[in-house]
């Protein structure tokens, strides 16, 4: 009689011990699902917020010969812009960008990246039109700029490209048969995808020297809601410039 009791002891604490094995193991995996879920969370309000981060980039992408470049070329200071030509934030920050073309002239070569962090045909549709445009001889910059106007101003749709380009002097026969072109289609693709070697996760991401700013950053430096002082994108460049 007591060997049965026994037994059952046993066997009530065999499955008691088994249960918190698997509680625990529940807690563990809920509480590192709650952490990526916030982790995922804070990236996306990274970059909804179009707040700004900065890092020591790891790997460093490197300016190209068939890159779109604004610049005197050369070895001057590159600055390494992923954008998405759809994106509210990546538009707030090419005027950004405006600004230290501005102050810094001849000092430094941007370079201009797809990065379609909307997923949308609308992103898919610009990258190519800005694509096409850059390899116009010198049309790339205006076009560019003209195509962030149209989104600050909640113009940008399938049909304005073709107008741009227009306004621009870009010939229209040609524009309209490079917005259809594969080999273009499939460049923006490797671009994007390549961005993943750099750790690009969202537009805008910016590389300055060796320095990466993930987020549209405010060109003078500024207090953020922690109460730091947080550099603006006109310090970084001087600081790389040095």
């Amino acid at each position: 009689m007591e060997a049965k009791k026994s037994i059952k002891i046993l066997a009530f604490l065999t499955v008691g011990a088994i249960a918190i094995f698997f509680l625990v193991l529940f807690l563990n995996t809920d509480i590192e699902s709650r952490k990526g879920a916030e982790t995922s969370t804070d990236l996306l309000g990274l970059e909804q917020n179009g707040q700004q981060q900065s890092f020591a980039a790891a790997n460093m992408p490197v300016k190209s010969e068939s890159d779109f470049v604004v610049g005197p070329g050369g070895e001057e200071l590159d600055v390494i812009v992923y954008e998405d030509y759809a994106d509210i934030y990546s538009a707030q920050f090419a005027e950004t960008l405006e600004r230290a073309r501005a102050e810094f002239g001849e000092k430094i070569n941007f370079v201009y990246r797809p990065y379609n962090v909307l997923s949308s045909e609308l992103s898919a549709q610009a990258a190519q039109a800005v694509l096409c445009a850059a390899e116009n001889n010198s049309k790339g910059a205006d076009y560019r700029s003209k195509v962030f106007t149209a989104l600050r101003a909640e113009q940008l749709n399938g049909d304005v490209f073709s107008r741009i380009a227009e306004e621009v002097g870009i010939e229209k026969g040609a524009f309209a048969a490079c917005l259809t072109n594969m080999e273009k289609k499939e460049k923006i693709e490797g671009l994007v995808a390549g961005a993943a070697n750099f750790s690009v996760t969202g537009a805008p991401t910016v590389f300055v020297g060796d320095e990466m700013i993930v987020g549209a950053r405010p060109y003078e430096a500024f207090t953020d809601s922690n109460g730091d002082e947080i550099e603006g994108l006109k310090q970084v460049i001087e600081r790389q410039l040095k």
